[in-house]
């Protein structure tokens, strides 16, 4: 493995992305019986926050460009740890906005940031070291998850969480300043053999096909991780703790798939695994919300682990070297749409029909997910058989 330092600093940044992006749903009781909001201001507030994500990529695609990644990653973590520092205000209805908005779309960019400088770890095993990555970032997911929803209604945790993730956030943007500028910029020079682009031109047709396809996907993900919790509690009628234990479970199975599934990956094609996970978590996701076994989102989240970011991978697939970058943040951001879309709708749907008839909607999500996967498949198999 080439570049340590940088994939180090990339796995404690991950760690934390984790916890970050967790924090939506575990804390959603203290925003409604503490801080006083209704559940279609939750929406609005999740809605705002993937809205972040398209807004922080379109950005943040320029700045990669103009001012190199070094400075800009370090620019990047810097600005989650003051994003961080704003949701302490949270009690002002627009400031948790605000601060969501920023810390979702920051974490979203640095999720992408780190898959653009995936390339520069290794010259075969790419995709699996990513996924480690993404592993790394289901620790710090799950990790939060159980521990945090004991406390999901406390101020007081919410704070001191908050605090820590800032404080932790400023060495690593040091860090990332005081490595050598070669070691974030070969990436953009260099392809992995799974990724790496045969194309003359851009491929906009399947490019859009992939981003609708990892939006869809992207609904149900989120949807799971900012809903489950409420519920278990107004649907299903348990506890918030046993239902953020669920959660925990999905967030675990998403860790140990990434470093299960991540081994075989690029022996069985990226598209067909992605084919194949995208399936069995439908089916499991159904099963689980017909039934009322939140437990089996360990199944759900090892399936799905790792949908992200072998998809957001393979849009470099079908655009020019000198374009990846800006295809992939530009087909994330796009997938995002989707995402502020349906949660802006989502928070007035539970209250107007109930959790029971809206948490479905996720699994129509996934299975429109997998229907597109047919049609990405035999693009990708051409692909991998040039590159081998």
């Amino acid at each position: 493995m080439k570049n340590k330092g940088l994939y180090i600093v990339s796995a404690l940044l991950m760690v934390i992305l984790g916890a970050s992006d967790a924090l939506r749903g575990i804390f959603q009781p203290l925003f409604i019986s503490g801080f006083g909001f209704s559940e279609s201001q939750i929406g609005l507030i999740i809605s705002a926050s993937y809205l972040g994500n398209l807004t922080c990529l379109l950005f943040g695609g320029r700045i990669l460009d103009r001012i190199g990644r070094k400075k800009a990653m370090a620019a990047f973590i810097a600005a989650l740890a003051v994003s961080e520092v704003l949701l302490l205000f949270g009690r002002a209805y627009a400031l948790l906005l605000i601060g969501f908005f920023l810390t979702l779309g920051i974490s979203t960019l640095l999720n992408t940031t780190i898959n653009l400088i995936s390339d520069s770890f290794s010259a075969t095993k790419g995709l699996l070291l990513l996924n480690v990555l993404f592993f790394l970032q289901g620790i710090g997911t799950s990790g939060s998850q159980l521990i945090l929803s004991n406390f999901s209604s406390s101020q007081a945790v919410w704070n001191g969480v908050l605090i820590g993730m800032a404080v932790l956030l400023i060495p690593l943007a040091i860090a990332v300043l005081r490595l050598k500028e070669e070691k974030l910029e070969q990436g953009s020079r260099t392809e992995t053999a799974g990724t790496a682009s045969t194309v003359e031109k851009t491929e906009t047709g399947m490019i859009a096909l992939i981003a609708l396809t990892l939006g869809l996907y992207l609904i149900a993900e989120h949807g799971i991780t900012n809903y489950i919790i409420m519920y278990g509690r107004e649907h299903l009628g348990i506890a918030e703790s046993e239902a953020g234990f669920a959660l925990s479970l999905y967030s675990a199975g998403i860790m140990i798939g990434r470093l299960v599934l991540g081994t075989i990956v690029d022996r069985i094609g990226a598209e067909r695994m992605i084919f194949v996970s995208l399936l069995v978590a439908t089916a499991v996701t159904a099963l689980s919300f017909i039934f009322g076994i939140l437990t089996l989102l360990f199944i759900v989240g090892f399936a799905v682990s790792i949908v992200y970011p072998t998809t957001v991978s393979l849009v470099k697939k079908h655009a020019p070297l000198s374009l990846g970058a800006q295809a992939t943040t530009v087909a994330v951001s796009a997938a995002s749409i989707l995402d502020v879309i349906f949660n802006a709708a989502f928070g007035s749907a539970t209250e107007a029909f109930g959790y029971g008839k809206a948490m479905p909607a996720l699994c129509v999500a996934l299975a429109l997910s997998t229907i597109l996967m047919v049609f990405i498949i035999p693009r990708g198999n051409k692909q991998h058989a040039r590159n081998r």
